[in-house]
Formats: C-alpha cells, structure tokens, sequence
C-alpha cells in the first residue's frame, strides 16, 4: 500500500485541529456581532473601576422625545476608559448612536471625569452632544 510519511499526517492532523479552533472561534465573534450574546452593561470592571451613568430626556426633533443613558467607565484615578450611549429603555446601542459613541470615545477618554467640561457637537448629532453635555455634572457627582 501507500506509504504515508509521519510529517504529512501531522500536517494534516494541525490543518483540521485549526479549522475547528477557527470555526468555533469565528461563530463566537459573529454570535456577538449579531448582538446574540450582548454583555449587559454591568460586567465585570477591573480593580478600583466604577461605572457611573445619567439618563436624560430630550426631544431629538420637534415631534420626537428621546431617552438616553450615557454610562462613563472611570478606572481607580477617575480617568475615562469608555464611554456607552444607550437607549434608556432597551439599554442597547440604538444604530444612529454608533457614531456618536466612537467619535465622543476619542474625545474624553484619557480624560478625567472630574475636569470634564462641555464638549463640542459630534457626528451631526447637536441634540445628543447638548444631552450629553447636560449630565457631565450628574456624572461627576457619582464619582
């Protein structure tokens, strides 16, 4: 019969393992980004870290009234880690918030809550960045 060298089957045999290890690792990630497996809000924060967070009503448009809750992750020296935006009923994300998030993200991370003042409109969203703005010392007391 065939003679197979030892060095091909563990070729073959470290070919399957990271397929699988790959699958499996590739259904988690876009398990998460379907939003299936969505980590609540209070997960596990490290050492000294404290979330703090304010909601707020404000009308988006002239007929439309919109309920936010801003949660600032702060690590044991008050400085900004991360910053969620999200709809203070479902507590998701809402989509047209995405923006919002990342672009107010690079502005006040590395900041410290405590010196932080009112920021400029972001990502053509003036009504939330006013939102934003009028919990900055709501925020700062729950420090």
């Amino acid at each position: 019969m065939f003679k197979i060298h030892k060095g091909i089957v563990l070729i073959a045999i470290a070919i399957v393992v990271s397929v699988f290890v790959y699958y499996r690792y590739a259904a988690k990630i876009l398990q998460v980004n379907k939003g299936e497996n969505e980590a609540p809000v209070t997960d596990m924060l490290p050492v000294g870290s404290k979330k703090v967070s304010a909601v707020v009503k404000y009308m988006a448009t002239e007929d439309k009234e919109d309920e936010l809750r801003f949660v600032v992750t702060v690590d044991k020296s008050g400085i900004i880690t991360e910053l969620a935006t999200l709809d203070a009923k479902t507590n998701e994300v809402p989509e047209k918030k995405i923006a919002f998030n990342q672009q107010v993200s690079v502005m006040i991370v590395g900041k410290k809550l405590s010196e932080l003042t009112a920021i400029d409109n972001v990502a053509k969203s003036s009504m939330t960045t006013k939102a934003f703005n009028s919990v900055i010392d709501e925020l700062k007391a729950q420090l």
